[in-house]
């Protein structure tokens, strides 16, 4: 009886270098692909072609083309609640620019995905997950930073002023070709929600 050896760290580091590239493309064209049309519309033998990659490949990551784009949904998200949890209310304490900074370059980081997943309407899933991860951090974290409470029957909606200003901040920074620089947008976003939150 003969067996397999394992393939050498080697052999497997280039194979994880082969299927991030392969990934790449397929990325690179979908992005593509959703600014010329529908989601809808894209077929995977399109999405193939463009990427210069063969349909059995893409099968073997992914099922169809919506569960593509939800895995790379996923990623963003979990990338970013990570960068979310990395502060804690003491260190928000009269300065949100920190985390704020990196939120931004977060987006420009992937300029390639977020600005198309931004385009829908406030209806659309992408919308609302961004949505309820920023109202949760302004709710738990922000909030507490600032001693601020629940009682007031008008904290619901200086809360829904706050996060839906910062998601319509980001939107217009990137209908504004990522200008001015992250560390600007922070400060200036930074602000604005400190204003908003003491008035809970």
């Amino acid at each position: 009886m003969s067996f397999t050896s394992p393939p050498s760290p080697a052999a497997a580091q280039d194979q994880d270098r082969r299927v991030r590239r392969t990934k790449a493309r397929l990325r690179q064209a979908l992005t593509q692909l959703l600014r010329e049309k529908d989601l809808r519309s894209i077929t995977v033998r399109e999405l193939t072609d463009r990427a210069d990659v063969n349909r059995g490949t893409f099968y073997a990551h992914y099922k169809d083309i919506y569960d593509m784009l939800e895995q790379y949904e996923n990623q963003l998200f979990d990338s970013l609640g990570d960068l979310l949890s990395g502060y804690t209310p003491q260190q928000l304490q009269g300065d949100l620019s920190p985390v704020l900074e990196k939120v931004f370059l977060f987006v420009e980081d992937n300029r390639d995905l977020i600005p198309i997943l931004l385009t829908g309407q406030a209806k659309d899933p992408f919308f609302q997950r961004l949505y309820a991860v920023i109202r949760e951090k302004c709710a738990g974290d922000w909030r507490g930073a600032y001693s601020v409470g629940e009682e007031d029957p008008s904290s619901a909606y200086a809360l829904e002023f706050v996060v839906c200003g910062t998601v319509g901040l980001v939107q217009s920074w990137m209908r504004n070709g990522l200008q001015p620089p992250a560390s600007e947008m922070a400060v200036f976003t930074g602000r604005l929600i400190q204003q908003g939150l003491t008035s809970l």
